[in-house]
């Protein structure tokens, strides 16, 4: 089983991918790890750690998180995610990771990897605390305007990737939405929901609102690229909000300080709920092979986790698994006229 790191793509790199692959290489013998990058830098920061499931590939290029993503992409052809790209779509590597330009990472997916056979759209998912565990929200921002097909294509693939990847049996799957009626939203909304209520082999629970997503009433939440990210972006906001508020009260007083120093524990463990790095980045859905997406500023516990998901996506042979689930949801769609066709986002070759 064959990973290739993206070594250049984090804020800090090369060190944070060093550091978690030289973890994930230790806990996993059965593992591969390839980092692909400037082979100086990435030889220095492994030092005397190195191991003998870690080799490295060197690329002489690097898409910054400033860089256009279709001029990288272009461009910058021996760029450290690309060689990575191609490691994948020739066979020498099973999965990439990444914590680069996530513009440039789908970009180059669409273009190198191409899309799994029948999907319309690829679309990025994260899993969401709530209060009874997490919640696997897509899209969240790779495809702004979505139709009813593309959205029923996104449950069908995080109904997989819940069941493979996370050991979600039968996942309960919902449709972001202003009201939990069936006749509120949008056509597009209505169309979706009438198909996965048809689908036997989807568990629909409907329409929810955000409040039911936190409350854990559903494992799966669809939405297109421009609600999911701006839910994303508001969620996060929030969550910074509440924390400078609670700092700024429990330094109000000498007692705030002293209760907030008793706290300490729970506060700790709350960090850890919310913390991204706990989950394991972002895979980008429905492309040739499995793409995690990890966040910039993603540190070695990020990174050791993405390659724990890459590990499991591969072992459950998860992109077969989602060809096979669209083939079953368009008898599903039959039913339907009022269900179109997504567009196929034709793009040229680069290799």
């Amino acid at each position: 089983m064959r990973i290739a790191i993206d070594a250049m793509g984090a804020d800090a790199a090369p060190l944070p991918e060093v550091n978690g692959a030289l973890k994930a290489a230790e806990k996993h013998r059965d593992l591969e790890l390839i980092l692909v990058g400037h082979e100086a830098q990435i030889k220095a920061a492994i030092g005397k750690r190195s191991l003998p499931n870690i080799s490295v590939v060197h690329a002489s290029e690097v898409i910054t998180m400033s860089d256009s993503p279709m001029v990288g992409v272009r461009k910058k052809k021996d760029a450290s995610l690309l060689v990575a790209m191609r490691m994948v779509k020739n066979g020498t590597a099973d999965a990439i990771i990444s914590a680069g330009n996530t513009g440039a990472v789908m970009l180059a997916s669409r273009i190198v990897l191409r899309q799994i056979a029948g999907v319309t759209r690829m679309p990025i998912c994260q899993l969401m605390p709530t209060s009874t565990g997490t919640c696997l929200v897509l899209d969240l921002g790779a495809n702004v305007d979505c139709d009813a097909r593309h959205l029923c294509d996104f449950a069908e693939m995080a109904v997989v990737y819940s069941q493979d990847v996370l050991g979600k049996m039968n996942p309960r799957v919902g449709l972001l939405n202003i009201g939990e009626e069936q006749a509120k939203g949008s056509e597009v909304a209505k169309s979706v929901h009438r198909t996965l209520s048809a689908a036997p082999h989807i568990n629909f629970v409907g329409n929810v609102e955000p409040k039911a997503l936190y409350r854990g009433e559903a494992d799966v939440v669809v939405c297109d690229g421009f609600v999911g990210n701006v839910f994303l972006k508001t969620s996060e906001a929030a969550g910074s909000f509440i924390k400078t508020l609670l700092t700024r009260e429990f330094k109000s007083t000498v007692f705030t300080m002293l209760g907030a120093f008793l706290s300490r524990r729970a506060f700790k463990r709350l960090k850890q709920t919310i913390d991204p790095n706990e989950y394991g980045g972002a895979p980008l859905l429905g492309v040739n092979g499995v793409v995690i997406i990890m966040h910039g500023a993603t540190n070695a516990k990020g990174v050791m986790n993405g390659i724990n998901v890459a590990r499991t996506a591969i072992a459950h042979n998860i992109s077969q698994h989602i060809q096979e689930g669209i083939a079953e949801l368009r008898s599903t769609e039959a039913q339907f006229g009022d269900v179109t066709a997504g567009d196929s986002d034709a793009v040229e070759d680069i290799d």
